[in-house]
This record gives structure tokens, C-alpha cells and sequence, in this order.
């Protein structure tokens, strides 16, 4: 199965971007889910500043996203296996 774990790039800013952010905002999520869940009341702030971080969230995943989508549908048909021995000079 291939990820950003074992792809040709190896783990990019980008991964390292989606996976602080998506980290960051689950933790508050979570943070906040067990506080409910003991019962003591979650601030207003608290709300507010999980409400500020889902749009950062969002802009950053579509980010990463989109231009993986953008990259995939520009790339050409034809594998890339196919010219990874070849040399330029080969080709021309």
C-alpha cells in the first residue's frame, strides 16, 4: 500500500504539515471530549480556539490534497519506470 511513508518523496514538508496540524486539532478535540465526558464545563475560549484551528485545518489539508490531485491528474500516461534507466542523451 503506498502513503507518504513510502512514496518517492519520502515524508515532505507538506506530510510533516498535515500531520502536525491534524494531530494538534484532534488533540483539542479530544481534550475537550474528556473533559465533557468527566463532566466539568468547557469554556467558551476553549470553543473559540478549537473554532479558529478547524478552518487552519481544513486550508492545509485541501492543501496537500489538492496539489496531489493537480499533480496526479498533470502527470502523463505512461509510467515512470520506463525512463528511470534511460539517459537524457538516449531520449533525444
Amino acid at each position: 500500500m503506498k502513503t507518504f511513508l513510502n512514496d518517492r518523496d519520502g515524508v515532505s514538508e507538506k506530510d510533516y504539515l498535515l500531520l502536525i496540524a491534524s494531530t494538534v486539532f484532534f488533540l483539542f478535540v479530544a481534550i475537550g471530549l474528556i473533559l465533557s465526558l468527566l463532566g466539568k464545563p468547557v469554556s467558551s475560549g476553549y470553543l473559540a480556539l478549537l473554532e479558529m484551528m478547524a478552518p487552519v485545518l481544513m486550508t492545509v489539508t485541501g492543501g496537500v490534497f489538492g496539489v496531489r490531485a493537480v499533480q496526479a491528474y498533470r502527470k502523463p500516461r505512461s509510467s515512470e519506470h520506463d525512463m528511470e534507466g534511460e539517459d537524457y542523451d538516449a531520449r533525444v
